[in-house]
């Protein structure tokens, strides 16, 4: 079986494979017009040295020839058949181009032996057989070599996923030990539980004399940590929302109102703040919920220290760094 060039060989025509082969079958136009290499049919030996030379794999046995490229079976013989003019179809590929006569090396001149080699006939021929089965273990060898390289793209993925896994573990774990009343609140609610690639929200709910503080941490393995802490509020003069008349003309409801402050470093600072009312019915039916987003201002702000406070002191979290 031969060996077949394909299209990726057309406009390079690297002659690294010429210089390889060692029954010279590879040629192209004298003149150096063909657009690509070919392969003598009845001259190649299979022994597929042309194969790793070649720069853009353009060379294929033919039974491993991809089905797109199937028709440059014909060509290459084509090219020999016609006395070294290209086929059509190679014309076509190149542009047009039709190819001249072949272009044929000429045969390196020997040099001079010292003196006379003297070979039995066994070292002086070698069977077809016995090639076949010498290139078919250098295959063999060579995608064995190749099955153990390792993705230089995939080895700095998996180094970039173990660095951000490391960083994300220590930066939860020193905000873990953070000394600041805001910090222990939020490990608070971490507990001993490890973050995870996911990431993971545990929340910790506590009832101080009739008022109801809800405290959740919402913790990710790549080390953000967000502190939102569910305070009662006074009275809201009004939260704007289109069904807001609805809400009003329904009997026996009441509201519930509270404040959702959002600290993203859980460092005391509040980032967000979130007015929230709650309707309703007198059969403890929810009817509707509205978020009033407001911007943090001192007022706002002390409330929100005031309520970490005292839900640390139901917590027994000593107040120190606060």
């Amino acid at each position: 079986m031969t060996h077949v060039i394909a299209e990726p060989c057309i406009d390079t025509k690297d002659t690294a494979c010429v210089d390889v082969c060692p029954v010279d079958c590879i040629h192209e136009a004298a003149d150096g017009s063909s657009p690509m290499l070919y392969i003598d049919p009845v001259e190649c030996i299979d022994c597929a040295a042309c194969v790793p030379a070649c720069p853009v794999d353009a060379i294929f046995e033919e039974g491993d020839l991809p089905s797109q490229w199937s028709k440059y079976t014909q060509i290459n013989a084509d090219f020999f058949a016609g006395g070294g003019a290209a086929a059509p179809a190679a014309a076509a590929a190149g542009g047009g181009a039709a190819a001249a006569a072949p272009a044929k090396k000429a045969a390196p001149e020997p040099e001079p032996l010292p003196e006379p080699l003297e070979l039995s006939i066994e070292e002086m021929y070698k069977e077809l057989s016995e090639i076949r089965e010498d290139v078919a273990t250098n295959r063999g060898r060579e995608e064995e070599g190749k099955s153990t390289k390792r993705s230089p793209t995939l080895i700095f993925l998996a180094a970039a996923v173990i660095l951000l896994m490391v960083y994300g573990i220590s930066n939860n774990f020193s905000k873990s030990v953070n000394t600041s009343l805001y910090g222990k609140l939020s490990a608070f609610a971490l507990g001993d539980r490890k973050p995870t690639l996911s990431g993971s929200v545990y929340s910790v709910n506590q009832t101080i004399g009739d008022k109801k503080y809800t405290l959740e941490v919402s913790d990710s393995i790549f080390g953000g940590r967000t502190l939102r802490l569910q305070a009662p509020a006074g009275p809201i003069q009004r939260i704007y929302h289109k069904d807001e008349k609805f809400f009003d003309n329904v009997t026996n409801q009441y509201s519930r109102y509270y404040y959702t402050f959002v600290d993203d470093k859980s460092d005391g600072t509040v980032d967000s703040i979130l007015q929230v009312r709650e309707i309703w019915s007198k059969e403890n039916r929810f009817l509707g919920r509205y978020h009033n987003p407001i911007q943090p201002n001192p007022e706002l702000q002390k409330s929100y220290q005031e309520a970490a406070k005292t839900l640390a002191k139901q917590f027994g979290i000593a107040e120190s760094g606060a």
